[in-house]
């Protein structure tokens, strides 16, 4: 109030009162102006931390672009990584001119159908303790404190849960921190749009030699009928490819070196399952038995000797390997799809191959294998001595 009455007064006096006017109007100016200032100051601010980051972006392209380029240029006319990009590239054709799924490449992805194919050949599997159509229908109360729950078909460890019991009602994950019910666990599988049906719980396999909680991977690289190469992988943490190691074998069991693969870490203490040859003879089977020039057989070390984990066709994450390696295994696919030919030409068929060991039926009644018309999951039966041991044989992966 005082100070309305100063003002009011300060403007009655004589030479007085304009300049407190044009004051008060600087004063307003000087406001008005830092406001305006601050906003360019943030706004320049803003601008440059944005010319900043597409900078940083432009670089980081740029460099992806060169190490691309470099890559292909190393890239010899022999190359593995080259036929792995081919077969990704054709797959979507190839899904829409079969959508029965009659070839060979597009049956592969079916976890519980390779686990048929390969027990007809006397391959040992896990135990599958049940199968559901669908998501509503899974029941955990009657299963082992220890299993693991999938969808048949998933990749990367989408849809695979190692899970162990702690009480009625909840599960925790082998290989993490995280706990789930039935629930949450139907929620998940529910939520990732690349993992199919149907749904199963099978053994929790225990690895032969002690060590992570999940049992070591050991995945053999094989053209038909020749292993290309061994590769272990640890993963302490379940799906966390960041905390992965690695190890190369050839053939023989003998380590590739520490630059086998260039964008990965070497740990030369994993150890090589045993008896090694029988690894290999298994992977030598059943890559007879199925009508692909590639296919990767993976397999897990157990207290019951080797067991199939699954048949990958096409392996993603990084598949870059020492030139010298990428060149032989390129030759080695090449050789394999001429000799898979050679065999049709001399008679066999262009299937994937069941053996004559009793194949188990893990598939609902109502599932289309067990239809009077099976349509695309046709059982195609022949003698092992014929096709999977015999025909064109392989000589030795050139470069090993």
């Amino acid at each position: 109030m005082a100070s309305a009455r100063r003002s009011a007064l300060v403007r009655r006096l004589p030479g007085i009162g304009w300049r407190a006017d044009l004051l008060e109007r600087r004063a307003g100016q000087v406001a008005d102006l830092r406001g305006r200032l601050a906003a360019a100051t943030q706004d320049a601010a803003a601008a440059q931390a944005e010319v900043s980051s597409l900078q940083e972006e432009l670089g980081r392209v740029s460099r992806e672009r060169d190490e691309m380029r470099a890559a292909e240029q190393a890239i010899p006319g022999c190359s593995f990584l080259r036929h792995l990009q081919e077969l990704r590239r054709g797959a979507a054709p190839l899904r829409a001119l079969d959508p029965d799924r009659h070839h060979p490449a597009m049956q592969i992805p079916r976890k519980l159908r390779n686990y048929r194919l390969a027990a007809s050949h006397g391959v040992p599997v896990p135990q599958v303790y049940a199968v559901w159509s669908r998501l509503e229908e899974i029941d955990l109360s009657g299963l082992p404190d220890e299993f693991v729950l999938k969808g048949e078909i998933g990749s990367s460890g989408k849809g695979v849960f190692p899970l162990r019991r702690v009480d009625a009602e909840r599960f925790q994950l082998v290989g993490g921190e995280e706990t789930y019910t039935r629930d949450s666990l139907v929620d998940l599988l529910t939520g990732h749009p690349s993992v199919w049906g149907p749904y199963f719980a099978e053994e929790f396999l225990t690895q032969r030699v002690a060590g992570e909680q999940i049992p070591d991977d050991v995945k053999i690289y094989a053209c038909y009928g020749q292993v290309l190469m061994v590769m272990l992988r640890q993963m302490p943490l379940h799906a966390d490819l960041s905390t992965a190691r690695y190890r190369y074998l050839d053939a023989q069991g003998r380590d590739l070196g520490s630059d086998a693969a260039p964008d990965r870490t070497v740990h030369s203490s994993i150890p090589a399952p045993e008896p090694f040859a029988d690894f290999v003879r298994l992977a030598e089977h059943l890559s007879r038995a199925v009508a692909l020039p590639f296919i990767r057989v993976d397999v897990y070390d157990t207290t019951r000797g080797p067991v199939l984990g699954e048949l990958t066709r096409s392996p993603g994450g990084s598949q870059r390997y020492r030139n010298d390696l990428d060149a032989a295994w390129g030759l080695a696919w090449d050789e394999a799809q001429w000799r898979l030919e050679l065999d049709v030409v001399d008679g066999r068929p262009l299937r994937n191959l069941h053996g004559l060991h009793p194949i188990p039926d893990y598939y609902p009644a109502s599932h289309q294998s067990n239809q009077p018309d099976p349509k695309g999951w046709e059982v195609v039966t022949a003698d092992c001595a014929q096709w999977c041991h015999g025909g064109h044989l392989p000589g030795t992966v050139p470069g090993a």
